[in-house]
């Protein structure tokens, strides 16, 4: 706080001073005329005066006369030549002109007498001898008062600052729950709930790695465990026909290890940001029979029957790969469940487009809801991986629609199976 403290003072302190000799300056040029019109308005009676009274006498005479009346004035007054002067010619044409000429910031005042060569001089007592010590006072108690404001405006601002550098560090040494609770009065508030926004961020981020690295651990042991056991049979095995058969499954896992992987490497890359989201303006009834096309076959390889419901929508604006690889998903997802039929739509209400597939399997239970959403996981732990996934796949579609600035939820569908609604907004 010293350091803040001291560093404003220095500024602030330094600052006034410097104007204020600036505005002195300033306005001493622009009212030059003025000040002058105005002191020789205030002396201009008693120099009248005073002329009066010398203009009969001679020399010797005006000198005894100034002597007479110099105690009574309480004015440096005295006889002066003209030519010890050295009179400038805008000086001369002012005495002249019956003007009194002013020198030394206003403290001399010289004027004519009888028009000769001779010149009355006044000048103003001086200034007290600890002015000097007055202004120096008067400036030090400017810098007190400054110093006493600018320290009660400082402390709440160093206080929250402290608070937002110790949460910094907390942070930095692991504890990605501290978060800053300021008042609503302090000037930081936006920048720690900024602080806030990114340490939950960060938090989530690294929570999800840790869980995402978990779980890919534990999801790739079944399909390695698998080819090892293939591997281990086949060198046992001596009939050929035998052999195919395993090499067939070996393939198959490896598929399913890679299908695994190409989830894990397009979850990762959109839940860290690092894809770039660009739209398209695509006409949607070819975008959605493609992707409907893509899943076909294991639609027929199911007793599924597959069909577009309606497509309300001319043109959709997407990132066609990933909105494509998430209605994929839901399709397959659907069909994996469902009993006999899936059904999927696309809709535009309002500023809003939709995608809604429908199927009439075992539905989705409240509870669970929420959670099959979440990466790796499976509302039935008892269900075979080759049947129900990997657990990537609704994690996904999420994960695309936020990217769209949407979102993703399940209900109930008119055949009392799930009904999966992926929305988001119309962007130019």
């Amino acid at each position: 706080m010293l350091r803040l403290f001291l560093g404003l003072f220095l500024v602030m302190t330094v600052g006034l001073v410097l104007a204020l000799q600036t505005v002195e300056r300033t306005f001493d040029a622009l009212l030059d005329y003025q000040m002058q019109d105005y002191n020789r308005e205030a002396v201009r009676g008693q120099a009248w005066t005073l002329g009066e009274q010398l203009r009969g006498l001679d020399g010797p005479a005006r000198e005894q006369h100034l002597q007479a009346i110099r105690p009574h004035y309480g004015l440096g007054l005295s006889l002066v030549q003209a030519d010890q002067l050295a009179l400038t010619d805008k000086e001369q044409a002012e005495l002249a002109q019956g003007l009194l000429v002013i020198r030394d910031k206003y403290t001399q005042y010289i004027g004519a007498i009888d028009g000769g060569s001779q010149l009355l001089s006044i000048k103003l007592p001086p200034e007290p001898s600890l002015m000097p010590f007055y202004i120096a006072a008067a400036y030090l108690m400017i810098a007190v008062l400054i110093g006493i404001v600018l320290f009660f405006w400082v402390r709440p601002h160093w206080r929250d600052l402290e608070k937002l550098r110790l949460a910094a560090e907390r942070f930095g040494d692991n504890d990605l729950s501290v978060r800053i609770q300021l008042s609503r009065r302090s000037n930081i508030r936006d920048l720690a709930e900024h602080f806030n926004l990114m340490a939950a961020r960060i938090e989530g981020l690294i929570a999800n790695q840790r869980e995402l690295t978990n779980a890919v651990s534990h999801e790739l042991r079944t399909p390695i465990a698998r080819l090892s056991f293939e591997l281990d049979q086949l060198k046992q095995q001596p009939d050929a026909s035998q052999n195919r058969e395993l090499i067939a499954d070996m393939y198959a896992d490896l598929g399913e290890l890679e299908e695994m992987v190409s989830e894990l490497l397009t979850y990762a890359s959109l839940e860290r940001g690092a894809t770039v989201i660009s739209r398209e303006n695509i006409q949607a009834a070819n975008w959605l029979d493609s992707v409907v096309g893509s899943v076909a076959l294991e639609a027929e390889a199911a007793g599924v029957q597959l069909s577009i419901g309606e497509c309300r929508v001319e043109e959709v604006r997407i990132e066609p790969r990933f909105m494509a690889r998430a209605v994929i998903n839901l399709l397959r997802n659907a069909i994996r469940y469902a009993e006999q039929r899936v059904e999927v739509s696309l809709v535009r209400i309002g500023d809003q487009y939709q995608v809604l597939v429908n199927d009439d399997g075992p539905g989705v239970p409240p509870a669970g809801r929420e959670k099959i959403f979440e990466p790796f996981s499976r509302l039935d732990a008892s269900r075979d991986r080759r049947t129900g996934g990997f657990g990537l796949g609704l994690a996904l579609v999420r994960r695309v629609s936020q990217s769209h600035g949407g979102h993703v939820e399940v209900g109930d569908s008119p055949w009392g199976g799930a009904s999966f609604r992926m929305t988001w907004a119309h962007q130019d």
